[in-house]
């Protein structure tokens, strides 16, 4: 366990580096939050709610469909998924990162 500890901290170090090397700003984000991952919040129910009830014969089927169900999306709605992040980060730091869901109606932005 250690050596990976280790391992996993020089990569990132190594990461950080080269980031700053570019002049990539890197912004500090929980390691995992659905709140704040557009895939979980947006993306997947999206495919889930076009295939639920679907039945795949195969990898094929379900990669074909899932592309289908991908260019089925309007773009417009990718575009309001990305302004609904933003209002997310503001509810994730109105709540000190506490845990939220609904409609916000109890927090202030």
């Amino acid at each position: 366990m250690q050596k990976w500890s280790q391992r996993s901290s020089q990569k990132n170090k190594s990461k950080e580096e080269f980031l700053a090397t570019k002049q990539i700003t890197v912004l500090e984000h929980p390691a995992s939050s659905p709140d704040l991952a557009p895939s979980d919040f947006f993306l997947f129910p999206k495919i889930k709610e076009i295939l639920k009830g679907r039945h795949f014969d195969d990898i094929d089927d379900i990669r074909s469909n899932t592309t289908a169900a991908l260019n089925a999306i309007p773009q417009n709605q990718f575009q309001s998924c990305f302004e609904g992040w933003t209002r997310r980060w503001h509810w994730c730091i109105a709540s000190q990162g506490k845990y939220f869901e609904g409609d916000h109606g109890g927090i202030q932005q």
